[in-house]
């Protein structure tokens, strides 16, 4: 006589029977058996072990950064549970409830080894382990805007302006350095990803700047296929405005960069020539960028789209003019700029 367990797996059975009759229209009568029913043994620690979830801060960590683990199981209490961690196979941290544990990273391509034991309140014991081998990027940019010869500073970043970036990975396995050729490139900022210049060895980026004049802020994934090693870099550039500065040009010397006019020009000479510099303006073609010059308030007409203006000191007279001059690029309406400065001269 079968028990009730067995009346319950033959009407399972019977109701199997019935989907196969109606899926492929054969009947088929199996003969019924009180034998007991084999199911598929469960390895309950691998399934634990599978289900425990590894959470990272950062996610991915650079070297000699501080990292945070934390443990997340759905299906047991890991409050009740011994836990034991273990760092390059010490024990670095044991007790109840111990789900949280930081570490220090070492430097590029040196190898943390963790190995998490848990063994929960019913005695079902389970591990799980994970090595980290950190890497780095930088990220360096450059503009595409004119500053003047032999300037030692930077070039800067303008409204609406182009900007290159290139990514510089540090990827180390086995004490060799991975070529940055051989990497993985995922370009990105808050609003969308460079799908089209993001790729194998496409460490460089290129982008026009905002229309409105807001801060860029770029990040690159790089990642490493054969190695499984990842990095992540971020970088903010944010734009600046245009400015023009006056330099004198000396009949000898040519133009003085290393001396700029600021508010005030001293006329001492009959004439002097008087050079523009656009800082931090697109480097356009020919003919996009536009100079207006006006002395006194008036549009000095012979000067339009030149660099530099020649002004000639007034015969037997003394006193002051207002030079001003207003730049823009015609091919970026954001990029605008305007100086101007007084020019004073004696009989």
């Amino acid at each position: 006589m079968c028990g009730e367990n067995d009346i319950i797996r033959r009407m399972l059975n019977r109701f199997v029977i019935i989907l196969v009759v109606v899926s492929i229209g054969v009947m088929v009568l199996p003969g019924v058996s009180c034998a007991q029913m084999n199911l598929p043994k469960v390895d309950v620690p691998y399934a634990l072990s599978n289900e425990l979830g590894i959470g990272f801060i950062p996610n991915y960590p650079r070297p000699n950064e501080t990292v945070f683990v934390n443990l997340e199981l759905y299906t047991a209490d890991l409050n009740s549970a011994d836990i034991t961690w273990y760092q390059n196979g010490k024990a670095v941290l044991s007790g109840k409830g111990e789900t949280r544990y930081s570490f220090k990273a070492g430097p590029v391509g040196e190898e943390t080894k963790i190995e998490i034991r848990i063994r929960l309140l019913d005695g079902t014991s389970f591990s799980k382990s994970f090595s980290l081998t950190p890497a780095s990027v930088d990220i360096v940019w450059e503009a595409y805007s004119y500053v003047p010869p032999f300037y030692k500073g930077k070039a800067l970043h303008p409204k609406q302006g182009v900007l290159k970036l290139v990514a510089m990975p540090e990827f180390v396995k086995n004490s060799k350095r991975v070529s940055p050729e051989n990497l993985i490139y995922t370009w990105s900022n808050a609003v969308k990803s460079y799908q089209d210049q993001s790729g194998y060895g496409k460490r460089t980026l290129t982008l026009d700047g905002s229309l409105l004049g807001r801060t860029e802020s770029i990040k690159v994934l790089v990642t490493d296929p054969v190695n499984n090693l990842v990095a992540q870099g971020f970088i903010d550039i944010s734009p600046v405005d245009p400015q023009i500065v006056f330099y004198e040009s000396n009949p000898y010397y040519g133009y003085i960069f290393d001396s700029a006019i600021v508010d005030t020009f001293d006329l001492k000479t009959e004439e002097a020539q008087i050079l523009a510099t656009p800082y931090y303006l697109t480097m356009e073609k020919d003919g996009l960028i536009k100079y207006e010059w006006r002395l006194n308030s008036q549009i000095i007409p012979n000067l339009s789209g030149s660099r530099t203006a020649t002004f000639k000191r007034p015969e037997k007279e003394t006193g002051k003019s207002s030079v001003s001059l207003r730049i823009e690029n015609a091919n970026r309406i954001l990029q605008q700029a305007d100086s101007s400065l007084t020019m004073t001269f004696e009989e």
